[in-house]
């Protein structure tokens, strides 16, 4: 494995100068990298035996890997907990790439499961890397109340301005590849049963308040929360406000 370090390292460097340009499909030629298979082989367990399994040497950096993300919250799909470890290009067919730091992203395993063995073609069909793209500071989720016994959200993602084609295309691709609207609107439902009797129980004036301070409060954690698009939808849907809540 000595013989491999120089060859580790420059991929590695590859790696980061190609997931900040969203050009991580330009890295195909280190699929045939190693040749020989053994060596591929080698590499590969450096991951599955020599830092995934207990007790291996380099169990302590996949353990610091897993609890990097805040609250120990899947960074692909933002509300499940970290189960496991993604490579963002496949071990099988990178194993240049299956120990290094940048390649592995802490993930639930049903984000885990889904993204599986894919990897980009193009730019576009790049998912979105929490190491090297920060996209949560301008607000890109919302929802949309569906005026119906009961009422359900439906959300969606309105590119920010400051966005370019590229990336805009890759964030809708995360949010269909990983079900995020199915997911978020799921757990919205959960949640909104349990508000409707919250809600009963105030005074008809002070719904609409009370929904824009659960959404302003979880907005100054995160604008890209599920739970800040769902009270910001509510609060801002009159029909929801003015007694939708209570429609069984």
């Amino acid at each position: 494995m000595e013989a491999l370090e120089e060859d580790v390292t420059n991929a590695a460097d590859r790696f980061e100068a190609a997931a900040t340009t969203a050009a991580l499909h330009t890295l195909t030629d280190l699929k045939t990298k190693p040749s020989d298979r053994a060596d591929r082989d080698e590499l590969t367990k450096n991951y599955t035996q020599r830092m995934a399994r207990k007790g291996t040497p380099g169990k302590d950096e996949y353990d610091k890997i897993k609890s990097a993300t805040p609250f120990g919250r899947c960074p692909l799909c933002g509300h499940r907990d970290v189960e496991t470890i993604d490579h963002q290009l496949p071990k099988k067919a990178y194993p240049l790439l299956a120990v290094v730091p940048a390649n592995l992203v802490p993930a639930c395993r049903s984000c885990n499961t889904v993204k599986g063995e894919s990897e980009p073609k193009i730019a576009e069909d790049q998912t979105l890397h929490p190491y090297f793209d920060d996209i949560g500071k301008e607000q890109w989720l919302f929802a949309t109340v569906h005026e119906v016994a009961p009422a359900f959200l439906e959300f969606f993602i309105v590119p920010p301005p400051a966005w370019d084609n590229v990336l805009t295309k890759r964030a809708l691709g995360h949010f269909h590849k990983f079900g995020l609207a199915s997911l978020y609107g799921s757990q919205a439902a959960q949640e909104m049963s349990g508000l409707r009797h919250i809600l009963k129980r105030k005074v008809p004036s002070t719904v609409g308040e009370y929904l824009r301070d659960e959404a302003m409060g979880l907005a100054e954690a995160s604008p890209n929360l599920w739970r800040t698009a769902m009270y910001q939808a509510l609060a801002e849907n009159s029909w929801y406000v003015d007694g939708g809540f209570a429609i069984d």
